[in-house]
């Protein structure tokens, strides 16, 4: 009972942190959640542990858990990472995709269709993460899935991005079209390229959610 409460809580704080209706840097106190989601102590601070994991929450010594926030820095570093991991795993899975693989792909692509022209964010982010999964777990390469795996769990607050900038939508799956004629073509240096551009792209627009012109500003992860 005491995970699912935990599940619980950990979702609607997640939900409220990508709405941005919990903002960078707000403290998440303990017996206030609990209090608000009639619960006791044990499931908020194993759902506070599942945020910090997720990159949404950061504990600060003496102070507790708040929101996380990010840095120009962070981005930056963050996107240089995940871009160069996602463009060797795609250009790997474009030589060794299996055709399920590529229908998965196909029947995902027609989803985040619908979702960009519903301008669904919430439901394109989900699809964008298999999208992105299910390309990387093609790639035939166990260390490099995990690696790029883990650095998009724990910075998975950045999908904020196409709730917070609608005409993300329509971009990013401009760029997957891109990406899935590589793969289709199985021509693995253009998929690669894609991909870096992609999440570059994807990086610059990330970017725009800090403050301009405020040296260390910061926003919500």
């Amino acid at each position: 009972m005491s995970d699912l409460k935990s599940q619980t809580i950990y979702r609607a704080l997640r939900e409220r942190i990508l709405r941005n209706e919990l903002a960078s840097g707000t403290r998440l106190v303990l017996r206030d959640l609990a209090n608000q989601y009639k619960s006791s102590d044990i499931p908020v601070r194993e759902a506070l542990r599942m945020l910090e994991r997720d990159g949404l929450v950061e504990m600060v010594p003496y102070r507790g858990a708040r929101v996380t926030t990010l840095t120009q820095r962070k981005i930056e570093e963050t996107y240089f990472i995940r871009g160069h991991l996602e463009s060797i795993a795609t250009g790997l899975a474009a030589e060794r995709i299996t055709p399920t693989e590529l229908d998965a792909l196909d029947s995902l692509m027609v989803q985040m269709r619908e979702a960009v022209d519903a301008q669904d964010g919430p439901r394109f982010s989900d699809l964008n993460h298999q999208f992105h999964e299910t390309i990387v777990a093609a790639c035939g390469n166990e260390m490099l899935r995990d690696l790029t795996m883990d650095i998009w769990q724990r910075h998975s607050g950045f999908q904020r991005v196409f709730r917070m900038v609608p005409e993300r939508l329509a971009r990013s799956q401009s760029e997957h079209e891109g990406i899935m004629a590589a793969l289709h073509a199985r021509d693995a240096k253009r998929a690669a390229r894609l991909a870096l551009w992609h999440k570059r792209s994807v990086g610059d627009t990330v970017s725009t959610l800090v403050p301009p012109n405020k040296p260390g500003a910061e926003v919500t992860a």
